[in-house]
């Protein structure tokens, strides 16, 4: 697609015709070193999930203190992922994400240290909770920004592809993992505990993988002259904003995100005082969702390469709205069950190919910025969403966040039709037009 100033765009290659990928991508030994190494911290991360919030009120007895615990967790996606995509293009791509997983071993490993000598406090707990979000943020945009060097341009839809399988499959693995460590063990508090221990095996797992990849995980560079800080975030923030479908993307997931924050509280709300469904039977159905949403992954390539990326994103906000529809008019575990898997299902489908054209429309030497500058906004919104959702349900109830979040996303899926076809189509060359 055309573009504006001096920085140059690597245009998608055009798929002359549908075909999978898989049997390349599994055979490139550095991918999957990779790879093992992101589905064994992705299910760290899933056994902090659940941990996190359960130790937090074993140590505190409150949920005031418990989600401030949480934020924690999450700051370092706001304070830190803008600077941290300059960082990443800045320095040794492998190095980084090596450095943030032992980094995350090294504090986790000192929650059960503290627990067995019985001096593990809140804060202590928060401070644990901050650096673990520092490392995510810091593994999580080189990994992304060293994909398109790992593999090959048309393998990139079906590396992204795994990377969708192995986050689902770890979430639905690591939440079980971290339920049975909690149920087994003589109180939740010190399941919490034992769970931290396994997750700060994984990272050490992870971390200790990356020294056995030999691909360069980012494009040489001349030693130019210093820039600042500041110019480099400018650069990387300003490509974003020209390309006209990434800026389009980037306000739509932004939005979407917003909308559904809330969705899962409001879910668990309506089953439990509106339906009077048993707080078991929806954990259940939440695991089946997240299983429907591993094999959701495992298409999505499939489907990228077959259907346009303007009718995936499009269909995908529509579905969505008529999802949250179904949830909204639910008087039965049915309908609000089925509303829930068409939300689940549909994000690694639109997920894998956002990021797919992402990241072949990004220069390398801009990977870190773009991608840190796309998360930042686009997950920034989750909390502000789920802070005003959360006050919405207690006032209004679930009913009515359902309803206001599939009239938002109507609103979405129109205003992304008319700008999709009045600001890209006509200025859009034949070949950027057979990717979008």
């Amino acid at each position: 697609m055309a573009t504006e100033g001096t920085t140059s765009v690597a245009k998608p290659t055009p798929i002359a015709a549908p075909k999978r990928h898989w049997r390349g991508l599994l055979m490139n030994r550095d991918f999957m070193i990779v790879w093992g190494g992101f589905t064994v911290s992705s299910v760290g991360t899933a056994l902090s999930n659940l941990a996190v919030p359960i130790l937090a009120l074993g140590l505190s007895g409150s949920p005031t203190m418990a989600g401030l615990v949480g934020a924690a967790r999450l700051a370092p996606y706001l304070l830190l992922n803008l600077l941290a995509g300059v960082f990443i293009d800045r320095w040794d791509r492998r190095r980084v994400m090596i450095v943030a997983d032992l980094g995350r071993f090294a504090a986790l490993a000192t929650i059960p240290v503290a627990y067995a000598f019985d001096s593990l406090t809140i804060a202590h707990l928060a401070a644990v909770a901050f650096l673990e979000g520092v490392g995510h943020v810091f593994s999580a945009v080189s990994h992304l920004s060293a994909l398109s060097k790992l593999v090959p341009e048309e393998q990139l839809a079906s590396a992204n592809a795994l990377n969708e399988v192995a986050d689902s499959a770890a979430g639905v693995g690591g939440s079980a993992l971290s339920g049975a460590l909690i149920g087994l063990a003589k109180n939740s508090t010190l399941g919490a505990v034992y769970s931290y221990a396994v997750d700060a095996v994984t990272y050490l797992l992870s971390g200790a993988s990356l020294l056995f990849v030999r691909k360069s995980f980012q494009e040489q560079r001349p030693a130019d002259e210093q820039r600042s800080v500041m110019a480099d975030l400018k650069e990387g923030m300003s490509f974003l904003w020209r390309q006209r479908l990434l800026r389009l993307l980037m306000v739509m997931v932004t939005l979407i995100n917003f909308l559904q924050a809330p969705l899962n509280l409001a879910t668990i709300v309506l089953a439990t005082e509106d339906l009077d469904i048993n707080a078991g039977l929806i954990g259940l159905i939440l695991a089946a969702v997240g299983l429907g949403t591993v094999a959701s992954a495992f298409t999505a390539s499939w489907l990228r390469e077959r259907i346009s990326l303007r009718a995936l994103a499009l269909g995908s906000v529509a579905l969505w709205a008529v999802a949250a529809s179904m949830m909204a008019a639910a008087q039965s575990i049915v309908l609000l069950a089925a509303g829930v898997l068409v939300t689940n299902l549909l994000w690694p489908i639109f997920a894998v190919s956002l990021v797919t054209y992402r990241l072949s429309v990004t220069p390398d030497q801009l990977q870190g910025r773009v991608n840190s500058a796309f998360r930042t906004l686009s997950f920034g919104v989750e909390p502000l969403g789920l802070a005003i959702g959360g006050a919405l349900i207690a006032s209004q109830g679930p009913r009515f966040l359902f309803w206001g979040a599939a009239m938002g996303q109507l609103v979405i899926f129109l205003g992304s039709v008319a700008t999709w076809r009045r600001e890209l189509a006509p200025r859009t060359d034949t070949a950027s037009l057979e990717d979008a």
